[in-house]
């Protein structure tokens, strides 16, 4: 879910001032993206002193680096690919590994009647929320990362592709197979509580 709070014009302003060398725009940028490349960061790696290493160690290089670095279409982008990078560098395959997805919920809900059906309607959302998360731990690492981009953090296609390295076919593929994984494990626990209520119902 991207963040509106700052246009990508904005950033593309506080970018080329901070390329220049003005502390305060590299300061800007900082406090715009550490908090969500922390997020992301330990959606692919729990390790919180591996994450933190790879956004100290990013920025550095960016401010060690500023004058040698070109106009960025997107930084946002840039930065995500930039800590993906520095995290999958650091680390073996065998220590690679996701934390539970955790969403922002943005539910509009009709008028409802009483303080019971209220209490009702947040039951279910909680539900049908862990539901999600359960059902998102079961995807493979690659798979897992690849929704996270698309549906949280609405990157494209092709801006995926690049992040994680894949090509732009690549990337709709795997997304194509998670949600297919998804869909089927959503099925399978409407066929188990449909089979749960027969059993319950002729006992």
């Amino acid at each position: 879910m991207k963040d509106i709070g700052a246009s990508d014009q904005e950033d593309r302003l506080y970018w080329n001032r901070f390329r220049n060398g003005e502390e305060v725009a590299f300061a800007w940028i900082y406090q715009r993206y550490v908090r969500v490349l922390y997020s992301y960061g330990m959606k692919i790696n729990r390790d919180s002193t591996v994450v933190e290493d790879a956004i100290q160690d990013m920025f550095t290089d960016l401010w060690r680096t500023r004058s040698q670095l070109a106009e960025a279409k997107s930084v946002r982008f840039y930065l995500f690919r930039s800590l993906r990078r520095k995290i999958h560098r650091s680390l073996r395959p065998e220590e690679e590994f996701t934390q539970p997805f955790n969403p922002e919920t943005d539910y509009r809900q009709p008028a409802l009647a009483s303080v019971e059906a209220d209490i009702i309607s947040e039951e279910e959302i909680e539900i049908q929320t862990a539901q999600l998360k359960s059902w998102l731990t079961c995807l493979p690492a690659r798979q897992y990362e690849a929704l996270l981009l698309r549906y949280y953090q609405d990157f494209s296609y092709a801006e995926i592709a690049a992040i994680m390295n894949i090509s732009e076919q690549g990337a709709r593929n795997m997304i194509q197979k998670s949600l297919h994984t998804l869909r089927r494990l959503a099925l399978m626990v409407c066929l188990l509580g449909i089979s749960w209520g027969l059993k319950f119902f002729f006992s």
